[in-house]
């Protein structure tokens, strides 16, 4: 077992990242599976290009109203994917944008700035805010994490939006390179399977349905086939991460944004669309002390070559900003619950891992024929 607190010569990880091990040098495994991964992707970047460029041409040739959808958060990701995609790719996009009330004014200034400037079409899918926080007070109580809920909801208005307006294409943008993947411990994402089995007896329920699925077949199966392909021709529909075909670098993404969008954020711009997402944060950096997520997010950073080990510590030496507690009041309020019940559930731990339920038949599949590889997944 390694050392909690020896630290890796090259990021700032430290031993008590999960799974985490040290070589001879001192540099952790994390970094160097990094290493290989990149130099594999940075190979194949020339010919990852000429595939998004072919598979932007038979969107175009389908002679949609709109070519590609674009959720777009008002963040820095989805903004620059918005950008990439109207005015590098030329694609005819719709964005969309969910609101289940607690998107910030920050994000909705930059998604109305952004969609004017680039002269496109946007719609809101607004969720029912009462029973989000109901769904966020029941996942507090039985796994003591709530984003699950959120991402579940993202998944299934982007499916809904999908069907309605019927383009080719979806477009997201996050990337491995520059965002370090969790672990299972430390993170749960909004598959159908977790969130079901988590609702699984509960007389909430039968309000959400449409949650775990929506009859969006015809999608399902040309995303699938694109999957085959190794995502490198569309055959109907297909849904793909941006960063996937194109270099991500934040330096050039603030600039561009800034410059062509004025887009804005606060001083702390992670995740700036989401009020409660210092909640988030609260929540990791006490359960996992050792692990607080600014670290983890400058570690990635420094392994991308984005910023030095010595920028990243500095930053770490820093006052750390905290949850404001007009925040956590207003949240606790509207999910009903005091702040001791709160961190009491927090404290009991991450029990998302009692309610990791299969995927289902079609998932396992395509999952087993076409398994996922990601750079320091542990």
């Amino acid at each position: 077992m390694e050392d909690l607190n020896r630290s890796c010569n090259r990021c700032i990880l430290s031993g008590s990242f999960p799974r985490i091990q040290f070589d001879e040098e001192g540099v952790c495994s994390v970094c160097r599976d990094y290493d290989q991964w990149t130099k594999e992707w940075k190979l194949k970047m020339p010919q990852n290009r000429q595939n998004l460029e072919k598979i932007c041409k038979a969107a175009k040739a389908k002679n949609k109203h709109f070519d590609a959808l674009i959720p777009l958060s008002g963040g820095k990701d989805s903004t620059y994917v918005l950008y990439v995609a109207s005015q590098q790719l030329e694609l005819k996009c719709l964005a969309y944008t969910l609101d289940f009330g607690y998107l910030s004014d920050f994000a909705k200034r930059n998604i109305e700035n952004t969609c004017r400037k680039l002269g496109v079409e946007h719609v809101y899918y607004c969720f029912n805010q009462d029973l989000m926080n109901r769904l966020f007070a029941l996942f507090i109580r039985k796994t003591g994490w709530f984003c699950s809920v959120c991402m579940r909801a993202i998944e299934m208005s982007q499916s809904i939006v999908w069907k309605m307006y019927d383009t080719p294409l979806v477009i997201t943008g996050s990337s491995l390179r520059t965002e370090l993947p969790l672990s299972r411990e430390m993170f749960q994402d909004g598959r159908v399977s977790h969130v079901s089995s988590v609702l699984e007896g509960e007389s909430i329920a039968a309000e959400c349905r449409r949650l775990l699925g929506s009859n969006n077949l015809p999608r399902k199966m040309g995303h699938v086939l694109f999957l085959l392909s190794k995502k490198k021709r569309l055959f109907t529909y297909a849904r793909f991460n941006l960063a996937d075909y194109v270099e991500w670098n934040y330096d050039i993404i603030y600039d561009t944004i800034r410059k062509e969008l004025d887009w804005q954020s606060p001083i702390d711009g992670e995740h700036m669309d989401c009020i409660i997402h210092p909640i988030q944060k609260y929540i990791q950096n006490r359960r996992f002390p050792g692990l607080k997520q600014e670290k983890l997010i400058l570690s990635r950073l420094v392994m991308a070559g984005q910023i030095s080990r010595e920028e990243a510590i500095e930053q770490m030496e820093k006052p750390l900003e905290k949850c404001p507690e007009s925040v956590l009041d207003i949240f606790l309020k509207n999910i009903d619950m005091s702040k001791d019940e709160f961190d009491n559930y927090i404290d009991m731990g991450p029990r998302h891992l009692d309610y990791d339920k299969p995927s289902d038949l079609a998932t396992r599949i395509v999952m087993k024929i076409l398994p996922q590889r990601q750079a320091g997944t542990y």
